[in-house]
């Protein structure tokens, strides 16, 4: 009996320490990238603004490229009386932290409900991660690791976002004096692009590309 009992003590001690232990790691992880991401966010003064519905909303994008070669998208929405954000820190193009937070403001008022999360990232693996508030984390089902899915999302409609842009300005400067609309999508662009075969106006656009 004291054996059993001695045994259950040893093993409680060594779950607690290994416990223990985990949590040191992960708030020295966290620790960290807050004060790598702190010092990259200063340095933010000078990026690149824009904007996009490709999600049923309007959603306002700020990516911050460094000299170092890291990188801060920061993307601002809200829809009906929820405000929403993400914030995606890369470092030598890999993601090592992200923020979602998610507001819950109705007009003419401040600020009723609020949650955010964290996440740190190696490897392309979730670390650890922090969240404050009422929100996604309190749901079962949640996987903290759909954070990488919004993350991959997020490049890809940046990629859409860089393509209407160079159609849009490369038409522009050939038809600076039509009242040619803007492309509103790269699909639309490509089949304008295509469709301009055999006429004046791919004449210009060959001189153009030379």
């Amino acid at each position: 009996m004291k054996n059993a009992l001695l045994t259950l003590i040893l093993t409680f001690g060594i779950l607690s320490c290994n416990a223990q232990s985990q949590r040191e790691k992960e708030e020295k992880i966290r620790s960290e990238i807050n004060a790598e991401f702190d010092k990259n966010s200063s340095n933010c003064t000078n990026g690149i603004d824009a904007v996009s519905d490709f999600n049923d909303k309007t959603e306002f994008w700020n990516i911050c490229e460094l000299k170092n070669g890291n990188r801060i998208i920061r993307i601002d929405s809200h829809k009906k009386d929820t405000y929403y954000q993400e914030i995606y820190f890369e470092k030598n193009g890999d993601l090592i932290y992200a923020k979602e937070t998610e507001n819950y403001m109705p007009k003419n008022h401040f600020t009723q409900m609020s949650w955010n999360c964290e996440f740190y990232a190696e490897n392309g693996k979730l670390i650890a991660l922090m969240s404050l508030g009422h929100g996604k984390t309190e749901d079962e089902e949640w996987n903290p690791d759909v954070i990488f899915e919004m993350y991959k999302n997020r490049l890809t409609e940046l990629k859409r976002i860089k393509k209407i842009t160079v159609y849009n300005n490369g038409y522009s400067s050939l038809r600076r004096n039509s009242s040619v609309e803007p492309f509103r999508n790269e699909t639309i662009a490509k089949t304008v692009v295509a469709n301009l075969k055999n006429t004046r106006i791919k004449n210009e656009i060959s001189s153009f590309r030379n």
